[in-house]
């Protein structure tokens, strides 16, 4: 699958972030003398992506992954270093995409959404050809990982953090 690994995998890593955000509301104006309504938004999940370039060398592992840290022992690398953070909410409806090393891009759809946990389809392109399409489930608060797309002699890792 164009230089993609076997390993592309969802991991759903039981590590969560202290910081969970709950539904939001806007507030829209009336003219003068009528009361303000509050209408509720869809509600968005929280995405963080990361683009971490694993490899292998001289054993180091950014301290941005420190969580993750235990999960990564289970790759053949031994050099994690975290090239790029993204964050953006994802509303159900509506496509957020990121653009990543490698001239790739990430696309992220919230499909579903309940208090435990999300439904995500996660794309991955470069020059407009299609080079993953995967479906996951990820608890509220959890990261998952997408592993695969070669990069100057490693890999490229897309831990995605879901939070809401």
């Amino acid at each position: 699958m164009n230089g993609l690994l076997p390993l592309l995998a969802a991991l759903t890593l039981g590590v969560g972030t202290p910081a969970d955000v709950g539904p939001t509301t806007m507030i829209s104006q009336q003219p003068k003398g009528n009361k303000v309504k509050a209408k509720a938004k869809a509600p968005a999940v929280n995405v963080q992506l990361m683009v971490v370039h694993a490899s292998e060398g001289e054993a180091y592992v950014d301290p941005q992954l420190e969580r993750l840290e235990k999960h990564l022992q289970f790759l053949r690398y031994d050099n994690y270093r975290v090239l790029d953070v993204h964050r953006s909410p994802v509303v159900k409806g509506k496509t957020t995409t990121f653009a990543i090393e490698g001239g790739r891009k990430v696309s992220i759809d919230l499909l579903e959404k309940n208090k435990e946990e999300v439904r995500l389809r996660v794309q991955m392109f470069k020059d407009g050809k299609k080079l993953v399409d995967t479906t996951v489930r990820v608890k509220r608060g959890s990261t998952f990982v997408v592993a695969g797309p070669k990069h100057k002699g490693g890999i490229l890792l897309l831990p995605i953090t879901a939070n809401y």
